[in-house]
């Protein structure tokens, strides 16, 4: 059982409580067994669905709404930070009205769906004065920071090339969860729901925010060239490789795919005119100085990334100047994401270069697309196009 709340200590709310939510719950439960924080209210939509969960936090106190317009009307003015770990398409509405009802906001990556809705939220921030964190949860850590002032103050030169690679196979029943997976919009709002825009998204974010000229801010990216592929049967794409570059010259590469049969974890490469910083997920940061010096250290995991996310929002709570990722370092992300749609033509892979293999952990299956993983590992050291190197391999993989 959660304990009761106390007196004085930071209202917290809910909004979703199932799927990602669940994430965030936990992060509740640790800091409430620890006395920092009262869980004051929740949107539980479908409650019948949790009944012990509703028990228990009715029990320590926590106020039960079923619905989020209930739950901003008699709360409004009562809670210090709002959580929003709900589906993309409801993150601007959702924030939005509890920036109105007086309330701090945490909302899950991406801050929107479309760049109308993040602007929409910015200018909600304006008006009320209250603030937005983003929860992009690998900004929050202290290797993060470390990396991007080591970045400003010159150590590796200036940034010329940043990339970004990450494998993920994702099985039919990963786009089934939802109604909003795979989507370009749901309920009447944009989602645009694809790898860079959710899986993977941290990782793009992190290298915008790497290649922003000051501490607190992302790189705008130019899109150079755009190839977004699919394998599953879904609107939007599970594979892609995006070129660009950086207002201020840097030249980015963007390589994602659901579409393989191996997990490669994200990494990202930062290459400056006379040294290197290569970051792997949940692994370790290698720093490769001018002067030859060979810089190693580990990285947290995301669990641990989650927990010192949450503790930024306390501490933002407590001053106003701590540093969280703002809605002003995602919208970078957004407007890359947006940009990209615009620019791509999503085209799909021929059904005889697909394997389908049983998974065993989603009782679904994952295509597999023939000399994809490879291909992608090629064009992520060369920084091509992933249709050169496909049509350099022997198979002669060409997409329809």
């Amino acid at each position: 059982m959660l304990p009761p709340f106390g007196k004085g200590l930071p209202r917290i709310a809910l909004v979703g409580v199932t799927g990602y939510g669940a994430i965030y719950l936990q992060l509740i439960r640790e800091a409430l067994q620890r006395r920092e924080i009262v869980l004051k209210a929740a949107v539980i939509i479908n409650q019948e669905k949790v009944p012990n969960l509703v028990t228990e936090l009715q029990a320590a106190g926590t106020v039960i709404y079923s619905s989020a317009a209930a739950f901003f009307t008699q709360e409004a003015g009562q809670i210090d930070l709002c959580l929003v770990p709900t589906g993309i398409q409801w993150h601007a509405r959702l924030t939005i009205s509890a920036l109105h009802a007086g309330m701090n906001v945490l909302v899950e990556k991406p801050l929107a769906g479309s760049i109308a809705d993040a602007q929409a939220i910015r200018a909600a921030e304006a008006t009320t004065g209250h603030w937005v964190a983003v929860g992009f949860q690998d900004i929050y850590t202290l290797e993060a920071r470390w990396i991007k002032n080591q970045l400003l103050s010159g150590a590796i030169g200036e940034l010329r090339d940043i990339s970004m690679l990450g494998l993920w196979p994702r099985s039919r029943a990963y786009f089934e969860r939802t109604t909003w997976a795979g989507r370009a919009a749901a309920e009447d709002a944009a989602v645009l729901d694809s790898p860079l825009n959710n899986a993977f998204a941290h990782f793009v974010n992190l290298a915008l925010f790497f290649a922003g000229e000051t501490a607190g801010e992302s790189a705008t990216v130019s899109i150079d060239s755009a190839e977004l592929f699919r394998a599953h049967q879904i609107e939007m794409f599970d594979t892609a490789v995006v070129r660009g570059t950086t207002n201020s010259g840097a030249r980015c590469w963007f390589g994602v795919s659901h579409a393989i049969a191996q997990t490669r974890q994200p990494e990202i490469v930062l290459e400056g005119t006379s040294g290197r910083i290569e970051w792997w997920h949940e692994q370790r940061c290698t720093v490769l100085h001018p002067d030859g010096r060979r810089q190693v250290f580990p990285l947290p995991s995301a669990e641990n990334a989650r927990v010192l996310m949450f503790e930024a929002m306390l501490a933002r709570l407590r001053d106003p100047q701590a540093p969280v990722c703002t809605t002003s370092i995602a919208e970078k992300h957004t407007r890359f994401i947006e940009d990209l749609q615009h620019t791509g033509l999503i085209r799909e892979f021929p059904a005889r270069s697909i394997d389908w293999k049983h998974d065993t952990d989603s009782g679904s299956e994952i295509p597999v697309v023939q000399g994809l993983a490879d291909a992608l590992g090629v064009a992520f050291k060369q920084k091509s196009r992933l249709a050169t190197v496909l049509e350099m391999t022997p198979s002669k993989l060409l997409v329809s």
